[in-house]
């Protein structure tokens, strides 16, 4: 098309010199804004850009070579040239959107600067403008959302969200965001009400919660992160109001009691809990829950007791079940049922480096060290990310069999990998096994 249009002007200039000189200022800016535009798309921007400005001296308002040359100083690929444009491209598309505000493309390019230029508001103001101008382009309704959650204007996301799913028929698919919004906006009944899966949005909330007390480094991430507990325990009590039987409510709540250092109101959720929920699998992973915490504090009887009612209500629990026997291990209590236990896990999944750990370890504990090894040796070759515990395990096998270099190797490699053994730097040390 440009080329079409650069030989009809050549056509005409040709056609004009035939019969005297061109006069026509209108004509000439015409010829050199289409071939601004020609240069451009062939890619010679240096040219490109000396024929716009020369377009934009036959007439300072064309709206057109405002933005042509405003699209050159954007595409520039170095960053301190791009930075140095950045007033003057502003300029040119602010102007152009001046003369023809109701261009969507104008508009848009100026927005994007905006944004370039971290002016955030103007930005926003700018894809309003647009939202209002073309109320049917929902990538502008994305665009604008985007920008809200970024302000933390969680209002104006919500009712943009929700603008963008009635055009689009996809109000089901923003429901997560729509949920997002609520939570932000401290709304959490109508974000329980919203949800079609609380229990997803409680998983979410505890796990986001869980990652950011692993990565506190100062008073203002301790702060989020309390401030993301404080929802996690509030949006929980919510559910429970309206669902008192949902497992993951009591889950949650009483994770964040136990974050808050409240071990007996933990307890006592759990407890509310089971008398609550009514499917087996839930009571099953609340006392599976109560299980670890007594590990966690040191109330081993109450760990075995706890475990085996999770058995009872879910006795295909091989998880439970590998936890159990390894517990029992470490104090060498019932390793015969805590064989059997492990024996299970290794049927259901064979392949699972901490099962056939967990199976090996008790065996080394009954003194079959042989047997153990092999076990070990396969937990090693199905390991999918290094893991201390293992090759302590290993090396302690190792040395048990007679192969004290290669149990110091497995020693060492797991002292690497940051064991928290109270024993693996004296073994290494003494280079000795230590009970």
């Amino acid at each position: 098309m440009l080329l079409f249009l650069f030989l009809v002007s050549c056509a005409s200039t040709k056609e004009g010199r035939k019969t005297g000189p061109v006069h026509d200022d209108g004509a000439r800016q015409d010829f050199v804004f289409h071939e601004a535009s020609r240069q451009a798309v062939l890619g010679n921007y240096d040219a490109a850009s000396d024929l716009y400005r020369h377009s934009l001296s036959l007439d300072s308002t064309s709206a057109a070579s405002m933005y042509g040359l405003a699209q050159l100083y954007m595409s520039l690929g170095d960053r301190r040239a791009l930075q140095s444009f950045a007033p003057v491209t502003d300029s040119l598309l602010a102007g152009a959107v001046r003369l023809e505000p109701d261009n969507y493309w104008y508009r848009r390019l100026y927005a994007v600067n905006l944004q370039r230029m971290n002016r955030t508001d103007d930005a926003v103001a700018q894809y309003e403008e647009l939202a209002s101008r073309f109320p049917g382009n929902t990538e502008l309704l994305l665009t604008l959302a985007g920008l809200y959650d970024r302000m933390g204007e969680y209002g104006k996301e919500l009712r943009v969200l929700t603008r963008y799913g009635r055009i689009e028929d996809v109000a089901d698919e923003l429901r997560m965001q729509r949920v997002a919004c609520y939570l932000e906006l401290g709304e959490l009944d109508s974000a329980y009400l919203e949800s079609d899966d609380p229990d997803r949005i409680l998983e979410i909330l505890t796990e986001s919660a869980n990652d950011m007390l692993g990565r506190i480094e100062t008073d203002m991430d301790r702060m989020r992160c309390r401030s993301m507990i404080d929802m996690v325990s509030d949006f929980s009590d919510v559910a429970i109001k309206y669902n008192p039987g949902l497992m993951q409510a009591w889950k949650s709540k009483s994770t964040t009691q136990v974050w808050y250092g409240e071990r007996d109101k933990a307890l006592e959720t759990i407890d509310k809990g089971l008398a609550q929920v009514g499917d087996s699998l839930g009571k099953a992973a609340l006392f599976n829950m109560r299980a670890e915490f007594h590990h966690l504090w040191g109330n081993q009887t109450m760990v075995y007791e706890d475990y085996d009612s999770v058995l009872a209500y879910s006795p295909l629990d091989v998880m439970a079940m590998n936890n159990y026997a390894y517990y029992l291990s470490l104090e060498d209590r019932d390793l015969n049922r805590a064989l059997e236990m492990s024996h299970k896990t290794i049927e259901a999944d064979p392949l699972n480096a901490t099962y056939l750990d967990t199976y090996a370890w008790i065996l080394f504990r009954m003194g079959r060290y042989k047997d153990a090894l092999q076990y070990l040796e396969k937990a090693l070759q199905y390991l999918e990310e290094e893991n201390a515990d293992i090759y302590e395990h290993y090396g302690d096998c190792l040395f048990k069999c007679g192969d004290k270099d290669a149990a110091l190797e497995n020693w060492h490699r797991a002292f690497q990998l940051n064991s928290d053994s109270p024993l693996l730097e004296r073994k290494i040390k003494e280079e000795n096994y230590i009970e």
